[in-house]
């Protein structure tokens, strides 16, 4: 009897990509080209742009599939490479668009950048390390919101609670994470305004 690769869990696809099964790959494919399409049109605001990427970065599991190890879920893994794989596009565009008379400046500014990036690391670890001492229904709410761009409707359909108890606990995790990295205020609204708008 013929393999039904539609009820395979996304570590089972993932497990048998790594033996070389190219339809569990085209299934894993077929499950998150959308949302993850969907992700990265909020980013780039251009529809080739986004299918671009989003087949370049679903490609690149393909060809690491060999090697790639996920510790928990495919789906937050998928979703943190194609945040990655967006950062650098959106960094490399910025780029292309320096001119000539503003290289020096840019120089002078290298150093800073770099330091502003190990700090923007050292922040988002912190942040992640908070996210998990909240509670586990909490975490998958948060996630599904900020991460997946679910919307509250379609979180408390998923979750199968009111649309109301998905905002407060919405609003208890804002609150939380807020008061617990208070004192990287300045960095964190940069993080905020990057992860959340």
């Amino acid at each position: 009897m013929a393999k039904d690769y539609t009820k395979l869990s996304d570590k089972c696809l993932m497990l048998e990509c790594s033996q070389d099964n190219l339809r569990a790959f085209n299934q894993l494919f077929d499950r998150y080209f959308e949302p993850l399409y969907k992700f990265s049109l909020n980013y780039v605001k251009n529809m080739e742009a986004a299918e671009e990427l989003t087949m370049d970065m679903m490609h690149n599991i393909w060809r690491k599939r060999n090697t790639i190890e996920i510790q928990g879920e495919v789906k937050h893994y998928l979703f943190g490479a194609m945040k990655n794989v967006l950062f650098n596009y959106i960094k490399k565009k910025q780029m292309a668009t320096v001119t000539i008379d503003e290289l020096p400046e840019m120089t002078q500014l290298s150093s800073e950048t770099v330091s502003q990036e190990i700090a923007f690391k050292e922040l988002e670890k912190l942040y992640h390390q908070k996210l998990e001492q909240l509670s586990p229904q909490r975490q998958k709410i948060f996630r599904l919101s900020r991460e997946e761009q679910m919307t509250y409707p379609q979180i408390a359909e998923n979750m199968n609670l009111s649309i109301n108890t998905i905002k407060t606990q919405m609003l208890m995790s804002l609150k939380f994470l807020r008061e617990n990295m208070r004192e990287h205020v300045d960095m964190t609204l940069v993080l905020f305004l990057y992860l959340f708008f």
